[in-house]
């Protein structure tokens, strides 16, 4: 079924034909095929860069540096966010997933994004960090970890001052969470610097959050309107795996990535000098209609699926199987335990425009009704 237009929302204006578009004067890659090889091709498409340089003034580690360093920072977060420690977390992710889901079924009624999703997320954070105990301060961040000020403008005081807290807790008395790892932590004999300590934890807290909050509301979303995709999605678990490929697909909840060229570049989409930023559009690519038949429709068994969701490479997200798990714990939960909800009044969604397609690209307010 079309994701936008069976929920009252106006399709945009057809996007520009895939292959590049001008992006704040960036040359965006759309295209799954070019985007995948450029993802690949760190040598001439660098991520050795600055992003966010409104909220922060440091390189996010190990996403925002290359091959060899790359390797090394990832290795360190390997402990934490590999698929075995991810694995060791499910029963306790469950928990939290089963609690909020039991609270939705006993109230018939609950404001899924800030009373479901973002509790669900924050937690499993705090779990990841082994930090149970600031799972309160991690859901008042709501959406986002970077703070909005009251004139509009970002900032990242509130997750700056954060990290700057508990690895300081961690170097004077180190422990086994995140931050005491990271503040105790050496590459080839030598101790992380502050900077690289603040990148690495970075990453952790602000890759995962409004990315995963974005799945979960939009699978709830589509789900409150299908009662048959519900009921088939509880007889077969292998169905919802295919589902939360197809949500991550449709959503693209990171649309795009910079990357920095180290050499001039001709190709279909155009050309491009030593220096310049192009954006690599994982979101256009997922939607690339030479790739994915209908791609403005949700299909929970489309096979085969080869999204770039995660991005690809050696950049590949290294919270892919955090972020897996968050989702079909939590719909598993909540398919069991509450067979059919509906949307309320006041659904507020952003959207956002790849390729030819209008989907969600965050979720304001998403009242859910059980029955």
């Amino acid at each position: 079924m079309s994701g936008s237009q069976d929920r009252g929302v106006e399709p945009a204006e057809p996007a520009e034909p895939l292959g590049v578009r001008r992006l704040r004067g960036v040359a965006e890659l759309t295209s799954l095929e070019e985007v995948r090889a450029a993802a690949k091709d760190w040598g001439r498409f660098s991520s050795r860069l600055q992003g966010d340089p409104d909220v922060r003034d440091y390189p996010q580690l190990p996403l925002e540096v290359d091959p060899p360093e790359h390797g090394a920072y990832r290795a360190l977060l390997d402990p934490i966010l590999g698929r075995r420690a991810i694995s060791a977390l499910e029963p306790e992710v469950r928990a939290v997933a089963h609690a909020l889901i039991r609270e939705l079924a006993r109230r018939g009624t609950r404001e899924a994004v800030f009373e479901l999703a973002v509790p669900m997320v924050a937690t499993t954070i705090a779990l990841v960090l082994g930090r149970p105990q600031d799972a309160a301060e991690l859901t008042t961040w709501g959406i986002s970890s970077w703070e909005v000020l009251p004139d509009g403008t970002r900032s990242g005081g509130r997750i700056d001052a954060y990290v700057d807290r508990v690895l300081d807790e961690g170097a004077a008395a180190p422990g086994v969470d995140a931050f005491s790892q990271l503040a105790t932590s050496a590459i080839d004999g030598r101790l992380l610097t502050r900077t690289e300590q603040v990148g690495l934890a970075n990453l952790i807290l602000a890759g995962g959050r409004d990315t995963v909050i974005l799945v979960l509301c939009g699978a709830m979303w589509h789900l409150a309107t299908d009662a048959s995709a519900r009921r088939s999605l509880r007889a077969d678990a292998a169905r919802l795996q295919l589902a939360i490929e197809e949500y991550l697909r449709y959503l693209s909840p990171n649309p795009g990535m910079e990357r920095r060229l180290t050499t001039e570049v001709a190709a279909e989409w155009g050309s491009a000098h030593a220096g310049d930023f192009v954006v690599l559009g994982w979101g256009p690519a997922n939607h690339d209609p030479t790739a994915f038949e209908a791609p403005g429709e949700i299909r929970l068994d489309r096979r085969p699926n080869p999204h770039l969701a995660f991005g690809s490479g050696p950049h590949t997200c290294i919270g892919i199987h955090l972020a897996r798990l968050e989702a079909r714990v939590f719909l598993e939960e909540l398919l069991s335990a509450v067979p059919d909800w509906r949307l309320g009044e006041g659904v507020v969604v952003e959207m956002i425009q790849l390729a030819n397609d209008v989907v969600p690209a965050r979720f304001d307010a998403l009242p859910i009704e059980v029955g």
